[in-house]
């Protein structure tokens, strides 16, 4: 049995006797000074009260404390009672992930997975990866790996073995509607695309699945090639574009805005605001935009619609969009995991994002659930959106002399 007095929870009180001392003998305000000392001694008590429960649970508890357990349960607890749905508090291996998802690169089989049943079950395929040409698909769940059960390994274990290095040889068995199937993958590095563009009827039609590291540098090589095949036009499709980032957001408006134009403000919690302007870079020559959105249209890809609406006069196609415009930040722990929090709220020039989302000028419902498979089944002539931003961009074109 262990009795022992967590020595971790001592140190915390000293140092908190120590700050309140030093918090006496340095304010210069008494209303300061109070607001700091109440705050230290809510602190104080909560380490009491945890050191408290620590001690008896250590000395009367017959049984075995797993303290791994014991200290993600603690960090989960604490996020989950700040009443805000977007904070987040990760373990090492999803935070690894979470950056990996940010920085465009994957290494693995291109698969992320969630744990259903003990089993790892794939909710994303990244496109010309690996586990795509295998035919690997959204539901499918691994049951084992190179002849070991999931199940036996573990879902972090399984997950990382996902994962392997490049070059490394991985036989899944795959179960999906409770028929099982054996395929055999090879793990790569690998770029994530989060561009792809064509010529539709003289307009580049430009789709940005995300918003991360790599996406600007993307967008840049794909609009060259439409460029030189003659675009007199173009459509933005930024339908289930979803994400954090607003950098490779706001470096893409520098592009195509003219100079000096205001891209963004970034209110911050305390009110102030941070205004985020083009640059005196070269600019895109300007050509009619249409901008298509729907309803899981959110966070940077909003912003990205708004101000080349404020700047560029482009017209907005869908559905109104989701009205997430809370900026984000990480922080790294000392053991690896991490808490994200948004910390400010973006807007355009002139509208509003947060609560309210970006309503479009030709509002076009659909009959389908316009998930990433579905949109990806259909073409100019069978998605309605499309279709009717081609009318609308074409219109605007000025004519030939």
């Amino acid at each position: 049995m262990n009795r022992k007095i967590p020595l971790g929870l001592t140190i915390a009180l000293m140092a908190i006797a120590a700050a309140i001392t030093f918090i006496i003998s340095t304010s210069y305000s008494m209303n300061i000074y109070n607001g700091l000392v109440a705050d230290v001694q809510q602190r104080a008590e909560m380490y009491q009260k945890l050191e408290q429960i620590d001690s008896y649970v250590r000395a009367y508890y017959d049984g075995t404390i797993d303290e791994d357990r014991l200290i993600e349960a603690l960090a989960n607890g604490y996020i989950s009672i700040i009443e805000d749905a977007d904070a987040k508090y990760m373990t090492a291996q999803d935070y690894s992930l979470y950056r990996e998802h940010l920085s465009g690169s994957h290494i693995g089989i291109g698969v992320y997975t969630f744990e259903d049943g003990g089993y790892p079950t794939v909710n994303e395929v990244i496109a010309n990866s690996p586990a795509a040409a295998a035919g690997i698909t959204v539901g499918d769940s691994i049951i084992e790996i190179n002849g070991q059960s999931c199940l036996d390994l573990g879902f972090t274990a399984s997950r990382e073995l996902l994962r392997s290095s490049a070059g490394t040889q991985l036989e899944l068995t795959l179960r999906s509607g409770g028929v099982d199937r054996t395929v055999a993958v090879t793990t790569i590095q690998m770029s994530v695309a989060t561009v792809s563009a064509r010529l539709i009827n003289g307009l580049g039609y430009f789709k940005i699945s995300e918003f991360n590291e790599k996406t600007y540098q993307q967008f840049m090589a794909a609009y060259s090639a439409m460029q030189s095949q003659g675009m007199t036009g173009m459509i933005v499709d930024l339908r289930n574009n979803s994400g954090e980032q607003f950098d490779p957001a706001v470096n893409i408006l520098s592009a195509l805005l003219p100079i000096d134009a205001t891209v963004a403000v970034n209110v911050g919690r305390d009110g102030k605001e941070s205004v985020y302007a083009t640059g005196t870079g070269q600019r895109i020559p300007g050509v009619p935009i249409g901008v298509l959105v729907n309803e899981r249209t959110s966070g940077p890809a909003e912003l990205f619609a708004a101000a080349l609406k404020d700047h560029h006069s482009a017209s907005i196609l869908g559905m109104t969009t989701a009205g997430e415009g809370d900026f984000f930040e990480s922080y790294s722990l000392y053991d690896g995991t991490a808490i994200v929090l948004p910390i400010s709220t973006m807007r355009s020039f002139s509208t509003a994002i947060e609560g309210v989302g970006i309503k479009p000028d030709y509002e076009v419902p659909t009959s389908f659930d316009d998930t990433d498979d579905a949109l990806a089944a259909l073409d100019e002539t069978t998605d309605p959106v499309l279709k009717r931003g081609i009318e609308v961009v074409t219109s605007l074109i000025p004519p030939q002399e």
